[in-house]
């Protein structure tokens, strides 16, 4: 019985230490971005929190390979210039995280509702109207993985 207790106790403590870890790895990405978000926020009016939360899913929190080898945090398709990268793939290359950044803000400014929105703090409307351009390829799970993320680290 006392072992039972044990076990239990260790399986907790694993697990509460596992959920602070991660917690932890959310927070710092959006820590680590918040400033270079807030400026682009001022300079292109969307909103910083929709550029975190797309940074963030698309990217794996920084860690996916795309986000380490081409400095790519939004899954953005294009020339991953491979004599630089040193990677083959379809998604293309950034000389720095910042670049990438500005990419998706270019490439969110280039789409038919950006006019509308502009400068709106909608944050849910905007990844609706983001995923609905095509962006990703189930824009409703894609739009409420966004508003989760969202909502629980960058507020």
């Amino acid at each position: 019985m006392l072992k039972n207790n044990y076990f239990s106790v260790l399986v907790g403590f694993v697990f509460a230490l596992t959920l602070t870890s991660s917690a932890k790895k959310n927070v710092s990405y959006f820590d680590k971005y918040r400033e270079l978000a807030n400026g682009l926020s001022a300079q292109y009016d969307i909103p910083a929190c929709v550029m975190l939360s797309v940074g963030y899913l698309e990217s794996g929190a920084g860690t996916s390979v795309v986000a380490k080898k081409l400095n790519n945090h939004f899954g953005i398709v294009g020339d991953c210039k491979p004599a630089i990268s040193k990677h083959k793939s379809k998604y293309k290359y950034y000389a720095s995280v910042s670049d990438s950044y500005v990419g998706f803000c270019k490439l969110v400014s280039s789409k038919k509702f950006y006019s509308s929105m502009k400068g709106s703090k909608d944050e849910k409307l905007w990844f609706k109207k983001i995923a609905a351009t095509g962006y990703a390829a189930d824009a409703t799970k894609w739009a409420n993985a966004n508003i989760r993320i969202c909502q629980n680290y960058c507020h």
